[in-house]
């Protein structure tokens, strides 16, 4: 079995295939690639490419590294990437900038760096670690292995961090401020300290292999994760740890626009509906209102652009979600967020097919995330309504 690489290649005089794992093959017969496009392109082109074996799109590079393609093949504008980088990396408020990545249909689109030193760089991921914790979860949830909707002190002898009982999806919520049960109120437990530290427990209790393992196996390896990417801490801290290139963290979230697909694996590495679980505001009985309605698990989520205030669905009012970090009306509100201290961001618009990726040393990293929903008003202009009066929270940014 193999994969087309890009339809457009059958203009050229040639065809370049790839193998599930990503890695390059030699010029491939006719008849075969005939067969290949039957299978592959017909179904969604260069922005479609498709598992043969499960017939799901997955999108992106698989194991294979980034390749850097035209942005005009998928429908963008150099010129306003170009403006939409010049904010990121001008703006004040978000200096210091260190990479500035668009990725759209799966394709890398456009990348910048302030220096060379940052091509290749490991950053430190901070709190963006959170959601990769939230994957590994999610791996075991889809398996069967961990129910994160199971008191985690009677099914997996953990205790519990607080004096009532909770599950996995009341501590990934962290909606677990209050005295009284979960839901109450919110709170961020940005050391670790607080409940996301019994985490890696249940996980290592459900199923039975420390996080290392499966993070090393199920997730680096078919991501094709470089070398400078690590997570010494994987096996009992989730709160931060995590370092990574700027492409590394473009392929876990593309992995997460791809609703837990990847290219080239027959299975999803996490199931799409935990992927939504993750993007969605989370409450619990008996409480009418969200306790932070632009939190899921682990992921921040624009609920209702340009506003700190939920939305008619999502009732309630948006922790640690002050002013300067709204992004402009009119974005999307499927718009979601992987996000850590000092700036570091995958910003993911399921709608578009986009996700952008920004790391640095920000001392205001709040700012950071508007400041990229600003670019990303810059690459479609027109589409970002300024008139509050007239923004409807759950329409999709028309492109």
């Amino acid at each position: 079995r193999c994969w087309l690489e890009h339809c457009r290649h059958f203009r050229d005089s040639s065809c370049l295939m790839t193998t599930p794992n990503g890695s390059r093959l030699a010029l491939v017969p006719w008849p075969v690639v005939w067969v290949a496009f039957l299978l592959t392109c017909a179904e969604g082109g260069s922005s479609g490419l498709r598992n043969v074996g499960s017939g799901i799109a997955a999108e992106g590079p698989g194991a294979a590294e980034w390749v850097l393609e035209e942005s005009s093949k998928f429908g963008l504008n150099e010129k306003q990437l170009q403006q939409a980088a010049e904010h990121v990396f001008r703006s004040p408020e978000a200096a210091e900038r260190d990479c500035f990545l668009v990725v759209k249909n799966g394709a890398l689109v456009y990348e910048a760096y302030s220096t060379e030193l940052y091509d290749d760089f490991a950053h430190e991921g901070n709190s963006m670690t959170k959601t990769l914790g939230a994957l590994l979860m999610g791996w075991a949830q889809s398996r069967g292995l961990l129910d994160i909707d199971a008191d985690i002190t009677k099914t997996y002898g953990v205790l519990s961090p607080r004096l009532y009982p909770v599950t996995s999806r009341q501590i990934m919520s962290q909606a677990l401020k209050g005295d009284a049960g979960p839901g109450e109120a919110w709170a961020y437990d940005a050391g670790g300290t607080f409940w996301l530290h019994t985490l890696p427990e249940v996980f290592l209790k459900a199923t039975g292999r420390r996080p290392s393992d499966v993070w090393d196996k199920e997730f680096a390896k078919p991501l094709g994760l470089s070398d400078k990417f690590s997570w010494p801490s994987v096996d009992f801290y989730w709160a931060a740890g995590s370092e990574g290139t700027c492409r590394d963290y473009a392929k876990l979230g593309q992995l997460m626009l791809n609703k837990g697909q990847w290219r080239g694996m027959e299975h999803p590495i996490v199931d799409a509906k935990f992927i939504a679980e993750m993007t969605t505001p989370q409450k619990f009985a008996p409480y009418h209102d969200y306790a932070n309605p632009c939190y899921g698990l682990l992921t921040w989520l624009n609920t209702n652009p340009g506003s700190d205030r939920g939305s008619p669905r999502f009732p309630g009012v948006c922790q640690m979600w002050p002013a300067q970090t709204w992004l402009p009306a009119g974005t999307p509100s499927d718009l979601y967020l992987v996000s850590g201290v000092l700036g570091q961001d995958i910003l993911v618009v399921p709608s578009m097919d986009l996700l952008m990726v920004t790391m640095g040393s920000s001392a205001d990293d709040y700012s950071v995330q508007r400041i990229l929903g600003e670019s990303l008003c810059m690459m479609f202009p027109g589409s970002c309504e300024t008139d509050e009066s007239k923004v409807d929270s759950d329409r999709p940014l028309s492109i």
